[in-house]
């Protein structure tokens, strides 16, 4: 049986462009963040270069958004402790360091706690273990060295802390357009990859551009991207086929589950499914010593009529 809703708001993000893996990393966040941490009924749909979230409007989006980033970076996903090489225990800092033991604890200590459970999910999985006997991290962690992935992620959400003055500013620059500002977008934003040689002014002189409400809203969306054993020795990221970082493009509005369902889908399978209008790609590439995604290329076989998910295609999404 096909769910119907009635005709409601519509915003036009014109900030989240399909065209980007952070844009659609980020209206997917936004999806699950609206529907499972503030209990809206909203639907997510593209148009031919941008997200659309049906079933909302800008002030109940901004109070819900307000309260949801109160107090975030406090969240027990974002600081359950882990046992560092010297013995003491502190709060998570790498996600390519967490010990099984650790992890187990952290899934305890979370249980009835839906949300950070799939964030847990996504950030590692305990049942493949690394060589350096650590739990198998989350393709989309491209921290390296002496980057802390984790500390980055409580800084962001300090920083995007509802009590700023600038906090409507930079929520509405990151959904509809903004200027970017100096925020580093953890390898996600290929528009913020910096291009070293290329630049006017070096690196170390300058901090890199991007828009801090985007990628806290493509963290958001971690949960819908987690990590799988599919043997005993091997993990994958949900939306990775090997070195890409695959993404579906429909324009039927759809919940947080049917969008789930559709991420859950093998890759391979997503290319001749009714209703997907394209697949885009972007493959992991280095930016000097650390990795990114590099700008994205839409598959051949672009289908432009706008389809239903089973339907007969007489049904067009409506704003």
């Amino acid at each position: 049986m096909i769910q119907t809703f009635p005709e409601s708001d519509c915003l036009e993000l014109t900030g989240l462009h399909i065209a980007s893996p952070q844009g659609f990393l980020a209206a997917l966040g936004l999806l699950r963040l609206c529907t499972q941490d503030l209990g809206l009924n909203v639907r997510l749909s593209w148009s031919g270069s941008h997200a659309r979230l049906h079933g909302i409007d800008w002030p109940v989006l901004r109070t819900g958004m307000v309260r949801h980033m109160r107090g975030r970076s406090e969240a027990p996903e974002f600081t359950f402790p882990v046992t560092l090489e010297n013995g003491s225990q502190a709060p998570v800092g790498r996600l390519n360091r967490i010990r099984p033991e650790d992890y187990r604890a952290a899934a305890r200590s979370m249980r009835g706690n839906p949300r950070a459970l799939a964030f847990l999910s996504a950030f590692a999985t305990d049942a493949v273990v690394s060589r350096q006997g650590y739990a198998v991290c989350n393709r989309l962690d491209f921290s390296t060295g002496q980057q802390q992935f984790m500390p980055k992620l409580r800084h962001l959400a300090d920083e995007l802390d509802p009590t700023r003055e600038d906090f409507e500013t930079r929520l509405r620059h990151a959904l509809f357009g903004g200027p970017y500002e100096a925020q580093h977008s953890f390898g996600w934003d290929p528009v913020a990859v910096r291009r070293h040689a290329h630049e006017a002014e070096a690196p170390t002189h300058s901090a890199p551009p991007s828009q801090p409400f985007c990628i806290w809203l493509a963290i958001e969306s971690l949960p819908l991207h987690p990590v799988l054993p599919i043997g005993p020795d091997r993990a994958v990221t949900t939306g990775f086929s090997g070195e890409q970082y695959l993404w579906p493009q429909w324009s039927e509005p759809l919940t947080l589950e049917e969008v789930r369902l559709l991420r859950q889908r093998p890759i391979s399978t997503l290319e001749k499914l009714e209703g997907v209008l394209a697949i885009w790609r972007s493959a992991i590439a280095s930016s000097g010593r650390y990795d990114t995604l590099s700008t994205a290329v839409r598959s051949p076989g672009y289908r432009p009529i706008p389809w239903g998910f089973g339907r007969d295609g007489s049904t067009q999404a409506k704003c």
